[in-house]
């Protein structure tokens, strides 16, 4: 690298440690983007990492989804056809077979009322467990559960004021069952509502959080706002003066937290984007190259997502499955991140559930269930058989405004060091940060320049690579290595020009 000398000029300009993917329609824009990290008190903090509590069952059935019963203080989880209850004392998980529902794969959705029922659906029956009872599941096909003969397919399914609700998923049509009874869905007229302002199939009916007696009706086109008025004809009233001119493009992609709903949606005229409703309003929060991103997958209809809440920040995670891609969306920061197993494939989580004091979900890849949390800074699939999380930031590109080569003197940020490691870390391990530097638009980056992290109690806190090389198109990929946490700031690239 040639030396700077006094005619060149020096500048100070910005390295952007702590931020969320902007990444643009195409690399020449930008690359930004942060993997299993978010933004933190304006530092670069961990995602959650995960550990496997309970592998008792078999690991090629897939998990299918999971429900915490408050009421009960229990869970009950679907992996494969088989439903389990599983409760925790002691620190330890114990399980009951339920039953087999009549299909092996796809969404199930789950919802309890009053009466310690729990309700669930798989797009072909409805079936019912009171966990009060001795184990025993019932169904809707000749076990116990009557259904109306129109409703040939019950997807999603809730609870509101007494009644489930469940949606026919291959028509307009969505169903109430009786008072605190998932034994009887009645055909008559006072327990059946119709998707009204648009030819559409109903795709799920949700209650709005914090909304009292008002539900959504989903569509794959629009969504409809209803509200319990108690009338003897039928309960629910459409509103007469809104609609939502978008609907989603799968039931399992809605999710609601404090007063929020957040789905992926589609209608005629759109393709996938993110939007949230709050307070009778919904808009979009996707910008432009994530929703570049999402018009290019092969099948955004194969989705899932949750939310949940890590450390105060409400965060939405969205996995497309077929296309192997997963990412967040923090409502507190409004931020979206990139989220992987450990070989940077989509990440593993089904549905989060919170269960005496813990986050635990059901695995897309397999039949465990795992511990949730950010005190976690590892991925756990066998007892002490742990993996390094993939936490990467890729800078915004560096461009002086004439287009001029630069030399890189140097680039230097503050991150935590000398932190004692938890005990559940493995001892003897190691951290070090990689830095590597793509100079051709974000296409591609050279090889990487190692420094290690402090030993604990050497607390130094600066991190400084120097002699970076020329460039005119600067972006900057950090990699944190190691099992412990990561804590970064944002930092200064030294250049001449």
């Amino acid at each position: 690298m040639p030396a700077p000398n006094a005619m060149q000029q020096h500048q100070q300009v910005p390295l952007k440690i702590v931020g969320g993917n902007k990444f643009g329609r195409y690399p020449k824009i930008s690359v930004e983007q942060t993997f299993n990290m978010i933004v933190s008190d304006d530092a670069l903090v961990p995602y959650a990492g995960y550990k496997v509590v309970f592998d008792q069952l078999s690991p090629t059935n897939k998990g299918r989804g999971l429900y915490a019963s408050s009421r009960g203080n229990l869970m009950v989880a679907v992996w494969g056809s088989g439903v389990y209850k599983l409760t925790l004392s002691g620190g330890v998980f114990s399980y009951v077979f339920i039953g087999f529902l009549d299909t092996t794969a796809g969404d199930v959705y789950m919802a309890e009322n009053n009466n310690n029922q729990i309700a669930i659906t798989d797009g072909i029956n409805i079936y019912g467990y009171k966990w009060s009872d001795p184990p025993a599941l019932l169904s809707s096909n000749g076990a116990g559960i009557t259904i109306p003969a129109g409703l040939k397919n019950p997807g999603y399914i809730s609870f509101q004021n007494g009644r489930f609700i469940v949606s026919d998923t291959t028509s307009k049509n969505w169903y109430l069952s009786a008072a605190n009874d998932v034994t009887s869905f009645p055909s008559t007229a006072q327990f059946q509502g119709s998707l009204e302002s648009k030819p559409d199939t109903v795709q799920a009916v949700f209650p709005t959080p914090g909304g009292g007696n008002n539900i959504v009706v989903f569509g794959h086109t629009v969504i409809e706002q209803w509200q319990d008025i108690g009338a003897a004809l039928f309960p629910y009233q459409r509103s007469s003066t809104s609609n939502i001119d978008f609907g989603t493009i799968n039931a399992s992609s809605i999710a609601a937290l404090d007063s929020y709903v957040v789905w992926l949606a589609v209608n005629e005229s759109s393709g996938v984007s993110l939007m949230i409703y709050a307070g009778n309003n919904a808009q979009r929060i996707s910008m432009d190259g994530l929703d570049y991103k999402l018009a290019s997958l092969s099948a955004p209809e194969d989705c899932t997502a949750f939310l949940f809440r890590q450390d105060g920040h409400i965060i939405y995670q969205f996995t497309f499955i077929t296309d192997n891609l997963s990412y967040i969306y923090d409502l507190t920061t409004q931020q979206f991140f990139t989220v992987t197993d450990e070989n940077l494939n989509h990440h593993i989580a089904k549905n989060v559930v919170f269960f005496q004091n813990k986050y635990y979900f059901v695995s897309l890849n397999g039949g465990d269930l795992y511990e949730f949390g950010s005190n976690i800074t590892f991925m756990e699939y066998a007892s002490l058989v742990r993996h390094i999380i993939p936490q990467i930031r890729i800078t915004n590109p560096i461009r002086l405004p004439n287009q001029s080569m630069f030399i890189i003197k140097s680039a230097s940020f503050t991150v935590e060091n000398g932190q004692q490691a938890s005990p559940i870390v493995p001892p003897s391990t190691s951290a070090s940060i990689d830095l590597s530097i793509s100079r051709n638009g974000g296409e591609s980056f050279g090889s990487a320049v190692r420094i290690d992290s402090n030993p604990s109690g050497q607390r130094r806190s600066r991190l400084i690579y120097q002699k970076l090389g020329q460039a005119n198109d600067a972006t900057f990929q950090i990699r944190f290595i190691g099992y412990q946490r990561f804590v970064a700031f944002d930092g200064v690239v030294e250049i001449y020009q």
